[in-house]
C-alpha cells in the first residue's frame, strides 16, 4: 500500500518529503546535543558551587578530621602508637628544646606523625643545621640533629655573636661558655672565616693561641696572639705564610720572644719588628760588641 502511495506521488515529491524528514531528525538530533550539552555545564558548575560551600563551611574539614580520627583509633587500638622519643646529637642545644619543637605526643598513633613537619620544626632552631627522624614499629622515634659548630665570636655593631665556620651567626646568649674561641672584627669577616680556618689547619695548636682576628680592607687577616704579637697575613698564599710560620715557632720559638710583629704582607719576604726595648738592647749591644744579634 504504501509503494503504491509513494508511486502515486511521483519521484519529486518523494525526494521532498524524504529531505523533509531528514531535516526534522537532524533538528532533532541537534536539540539533544544542545540539551545534554547545557545539562553538562549546569551539573559542573553546580559541583563547583557546591565544591566551594562545602570549603568555605569547613564541612570538608570536618570530614577529612573524622576520617584521620577513625585512622588514629585503629592504629591506636592495634598498637602502633608513639611510646618514646629520643634525641640523639646534641651539644649546645638542649634535648627539651628538640623535643618541644618536635611536638610528639606520646599515645599518638605512630604511622600517622607528619616526619617532614617534624624535620622542619626542627630545623628552625638556631643551632641546628640539620635533622633526621626515624620511627620504629617498637613504638620509638629517634631524632638525630646536626649542630653548626661555633668557629669564633664575631664583633658586628658592638655585638658579639657565635658563629660557624660557614658564617652563620648562632647565637647572641650565654657567650661567657664560648670565652676560649677567638674574636674576628670586620665587615664581611664571618663569610670568609671559613677560608682562614682552613690555612690554619696545619697547625691548629698554634691557632689556639690567637686571641682576635681582623679582616683587613675586604682583602687579608691580622691576627692578635694572646701575647700581644700581630702577625699580619697575606692577601694570597695564606697557607703557605702559615706554614711559614709555624716552622719559625718550630725551630726558632720566633713568638716567645721580644717582638711586636711578624709581616707576611710581601710575597717570599718575613719582617720582623723588635719592641723598642729590644731594639734599643740590640742597638747598644751591636754597638759595644761591633756585632749584630740575629733574631
Amino acid at each position: 500500500m504504501r509503494a503504491l502511495k509513494e508511486n502515486m506521488l511521483g519521484p519529486k515529491k518523494m525526494a521532498a518529503r524524504r529531505g523533509e524528514k531528514e531535516a526534522i531528525s537532524l533538528r532533532r538530533r541537534r536539540i539533544v546535543k544542545s540539551v545534554t550539552r547545557a545539562v553538562t555545564a549546569t551539573g559542573i558548575c553546580f559541583s563547583i558551587i557546591m565544591s566551594i560551600y562545602l570549603w568555605r563551611s569547613g564541612m570538608i574539614s570536618v570530614w577529612l578530621g573524622t576520617a584521620e580520627g577513625k585512622v588514629q583509633k585503629t592504629l591506636v587500638s592495634a598498637g602502633l602508637v608513639v611510646d618514646v622519643v629520643k634525641v640523639a646529637g646534641e651539644k649546645y642545644i638542649s634535648e627539651k628544646q628538640v623535643l618541644d619543637a618536635a611536638n610528639i605526643t606520646i599515645g599518638d598513633a605512630l604511622l600517622t606523625q607528619d616526619i617532614d613537619a617534624v624535620i622542619e620544626r626542627i630545623e628552625q632552631l638556631k643551632w641546628i643545621k640539620k635533622a633526621t627522624v626515624r620511627r620504629e614499629f617498637s613504638g620509638e622515634i629517634l631524632i638525630r640533629v646536626y649542630e653548626h659548630q661555633p668557629a669564633a665570636l664575631w664583633q658586628v655593631d658592638n655585638k658579639l655573636w657565635v658563629v660557624s665556620d660557614e658564617g652563620v651567626q648562632i647565637d647572641d646568649e650565654n657567650l661567657e661558655n664560648f670565652a676560649q674561641l677567638p674574636m674576628i672584627s670586620g665587615v664581611g669577616a664571618e663569610k670568609v672565616l671559613g677560608e682562614l680556618i682552613t690555612a690554619v689547619s696545619s697547625n691548629a695548636d698554634l691557632f689556639d693561641r690567637v686571641e682576635t682576628a681582623t679582616w683587613v680592607g675586604g682583602r687579608r687577616w691580622d691576627l692578635f696572639l694572646k701575647n700581644g704579637i700581630k702577625i699580619m697575613l697575606p692577601e694570597h698564599g695564606l697557607a703557605e705564610a702559615w706554614q711559614n710560620l709555624s716552622e719559625f715557632e718550630k725551630q726558632e720559638q720566633l713568638l716567645a720572644r721580644n717582638i711586636l710583629a711578624v709581616d707576611f704582607r710581601i710575597k717570599d719576604k718575613t719582617v720582623v719588628r723588635l719592641t723598642p726595648e729590644e731594639a734599643e738592647r740590640r742597638r747598644l749591644l751591636a754597638k759595644t760588641s761591633g756585632k749584630g744579634e740575629k733574631i
